[in-house]
């Protein structure tokens, strides 16, 4: 009876795994931040919306075990509110983001930071075991995040497939906006 409760135990706490982002705004002015479960691929984030954080905050959000989404800056009439979709693709004002695909590479993180709807804001992520990645421009190296318009994946046909894109074991991680 007793080995039965301890596997209940480990399967109850499996199923209810979580992951930790920290979200820290460095900027000199507040960041407005979405949080969209596309490509609606995996587990959805059901917490509260990450909203405002002010110039010199933080805040922490919990997404799910094999959650799939982005989180991406909402700058004024960027149009990034839904899924995290407008942008430079459709007229509108530049609107970064970071993607994630949790526990997807056996039990591993995939996360990368993205440009492909424009640069509004320079962002790093930080995971707690894993390689660092830094955008600071809209020119930033292809190895550090996807290019404006770029949605090929290739920088443009000039480097291997989703170089930007890193794999880590990391359960937390932290993104830190003007880095």
């Amino acid at each position: 009876m007793r080995a039965s409760f301890a596997v209940l135990a480990v399967l109850a706490a499996v199923a209810n795994a979580s992951h930790r982002i920290t979200l820290r705004n460095n900027c000199a002015w507040g960041v407005g931040l979405t949080l969209s479960n596309f490509p609606h691929a995996g587990v959805d984030y059901t917490g509260p919306a990450i909203g405002d954080i002010g110039a010199g905050q933080s805040k922490d959000i919990t997404v799910p075990d094999r959650w799939n989404g982005r989180i991406c800056d909402r700058p004024p009439n960027s149009g990034c509110e839904n899924d995290c979709f407008g942008g430079i693709a459709f007229g509108r004002a530049a609107c970064s983001m970071t993607e994630w695909n949790f526990d997807s590479v056996n039990g591993k993180t995939d996360y990368d930071i993205s440009n492909i709807q424009g640069f509004s804001v320079a962002q790093r992520i930080i995971p707690d075991n894993g390689e660092t990645l830094t955008c600071t421009n809209v020119n930033c190296p292809c190895n550090q995040a996807y290019r404006p318009n770029d949605t090929s994946g290739t920088c443009g046909g000039t480097g291997p497939v989703d170089q930007a894109t890193r794999v880590a074991g990391s359960s937390g991680f932290t993104v830190v906006f003007c880095p």
